[in-house]
């Protein structure tokens, strides 16, 4: 059982649950109202999706595993009360685990690119395996390219769900081109593909605010962690050019990312769609400007780790906006 429990730990159990309700999320609050607005149902499967899920649950817990093998004298330094491996997990038990959830989450990847028809779409879950295992050995020692790698990952998690049902989607439109397919029979096909650029638009949206806001945590972390860092020779923003440099473009990226989120607000406000208007004003704009003005005045460790923790609600606060469009759509 207490196996069971560091394992648990060991793959930020909480995080994936996070990254399982993005993706789900996004199928349910983004691409079901607009299936449903145009008389339509889902084109992937339930169960091709749950793989699908799964497989993006099972790379993330292998890229976690991967980066504390690496990071063990590191987060000795940094977290000595979390460190996991060395301790609980022996370095052998860590790399097989690791190479199992791997694998296990690739083959699920085949299985599903097969299975609809699109087998180069696994290179998304075969770059994100890649890029966790490089983002360990080295990329994140370097200024801002760790950073930039998590953040690209972040985002891939909604666009992947949303990209895997758009691809069988555009299969089917072109069944209505030249056989009119059963499932799309008597649809209009100019408004399918309205709403597929719709779809599009709102599935970048979502992946772009994912990228902002890790990018954010990630300057706040490597802020956090500047210590352990040092000692190792790690050449984080922070390291290279000081917290308060590391500070303002924490700041800057927060601001872009401000008014991005404004934009979206003016848009549902002349809409007058006014429940997603207060609940973006109430749980993501103003918990923002906190985030911007506890940035501002940080200079410890705690700081640090209690803007990361705040933005990573907002983050979830953003996931659970899916609930509102689902609600009023």
């Amino acid at each position: 059982m207490k196996f069971i429990v560091d394992f648990l730990r060991l793959i930020r159990f909480p995080n994936l649950v996070i990254i399982l309700l993005t993706q789900y999320a996004v199928r349910f609050g983004i691409i079901y109202p607009f299936l449903r607005q145009a008389g339509l149902d889902f084109f992937l499967s339930e169960k091709l999706f749950a793989f699908l899920a799964l497989s993006t649950v099972s790379i993330a817990a292998a890229g976690y595993i991967i980066n504390d093998y690496f990071d063990v004298k590191l987060d000795y330094v940094n977290k000595p009360n979390q460190t996991l491996i060395g301790k609980n997990i022996s370095r052998r038990q860590a790399m097989f685990l690791h190479i199992i959830t791997n694998a296990f989450g690739l083959l699920l990847a085949i299985y599903i690119a097969f299975k609809i028809g699109h087998p180069l779409l696994v290179l998304f879950q075969l770059i994100s395996a890649i890029l966790l295992w490089f983002y360990s050995v080295s990329l994140k020692k370097q200024v801002l390219v760790g950073n930039l790698s998590i953040a690209a990952l972040t985002a891939l998690v909604p666009f992947t769900a949303g990209y895997y049902e758009v691809a069988v989607m555009f299969d089917e439109v072109r069944e209505v081109g030249s056989y009119a397919s059963e499932s799309l029979a008597a649809r209009s096909l100019g408004s399918l593909l309205f709403s597929i650029q719709y779809l599009i638009y709102w599935i970048f949206g979502y992946s772009i605010f994912a990228f902002l806001l890790s990018m954010i945590r990630e300057i706040i972390k490597d802020c956090e962690d500047i210590k352990g860092d040092e000692a190792f020779n790690c050449k984080t923003l922070p390291i290279v050019f000081g917290i308060p440099s590391a500070k303002k473009v924490a700041i800057g990226i927060a601001i872009l990312t401000f008014a991005f989120i404004l934009l979206v607000e003016w848009i549902q406000f002349i809409s007058k769609d006014w429940p997603s208007l207060l609940y973006f004003i109430l749980l993501v704009s103003l918990p923002l400007l906190w985030v911007v003005w506890k940035i501002s005045k940080a200079s410890e460790k705690k700081h640090f780790f209690i803007i990361s923790q705040a933005i990573k609600i907002i983050m979830l606060f953003g996931i659970l906006y899916i609930i509102v469009i689902y609600s009023y759509s």
